[in-house]
């Protein structure tokens, strides 16, 4: 690491230098991209107090590290729109209370406007986008929404259409900017008929798999979203970061 890089990083991080952090207990909580990064970050500190239900496609490893009798990973490629049975089934085993939406992927490595792949588009937006929806579908369909108090979908800066100044990256920001669209419908449409909020989160430059030179840590990222679900504040139909300042849509 450079030393640039190093002040930067350290520049970054004071920001999120406050001690001590809320706790979540006594919930049920479906995790989606449980198994990397922020997802698998938000199991390790949920899972002591909670009941956990993981959603993973690859890397199960990662979550064999977790040994509790109250932690469920479900398999489940959330791209393929068929292929939910296994979250069905879990849904109707368990009461979700909680949803934190981590599932997600950059796409294509190029995504000129010349090159566009767009199979692959369609296939991020699936995962990145519409999988929320259908796992929501399947909670309402099985009449579990009067259970369910608040959704957290983690968006991306890159989702923000009044920030886009710099162009590019079609596969991703239309798939972000497709999930803050979808997130902000769910803030009005859940809240009005179930009281259930929903929050949109960008959890800025943060060590991923997709950005494996971030500034922040997934855990120290999921300590801070942990605050924002336990703030008495109602955020429903926001956008925020992880200071909860509000970011344009």
């Amino acid at each position: 690491m450079g030393l640039r890089t190093f002040i930067k990083k350290k520049i970054y991080n004071l920001k999120f230098s406050k001690g001590k952090h809320s706790e979540i207990k006594n919930k049920t909580i479906l995790i989606t991209g449980a198994s990397s990064g922020i997802g698998l970050g938000l199991c390790k500190k949920l899972v002591k107090y909670n009941k956990i239900i993981a959603i993973y496609n690859k890397n199960l490893p990662n979550l064999g590290d977790i040994e509790n009798s109250n932690f469920i990973s479900v398999k489940c490629d959330l791209a393929d729109m068929d292929n939910y049975q296994n979250i069905e089934k879990t849904i109707l085993d368990n009461n979700v209370e909680l949803i934190i939406n981590c599932a997600g992927q950059f796409g294509s490595s190029s995504q000129l406007i010349s090159n566009i792949d767009f199979n692959n588009l369609i296939n991020i937006l699936k995962l990145n986008s519409l999988s929320i929806l259908k796992i929501l579908q399947l909670i309402y369909q099985n009449n579990k929404m009067n259970y369910l108090k608040k959704i957290i979908n983690l968006t991306s800066r890159a989702g923000s259409i009044e920030l886009n100044d710099k162009g590019n990256l079609y596969v991703y920001r239309t798939s972000k900017s497709t999930l803050n669209s979808i997130s902000k419908n769910l803030s009005v449409d859940l809240k009005k008929q179930f009281g259930i909020s929903t929050i949109t989160i960008d959890p800025g430059n943060v060590q991923t798999g997709m950005n494996q030179k971030g500034f922040l840590s997934s855990e120290k990222c999921a300590e801070y979203l942990i605050d924002i679900i336990c703030d008495n504040k109602d955020h429903n139909g926001a956008f925020i970061n992880l200071l909860k300042i509000k970011m344009p849509w």
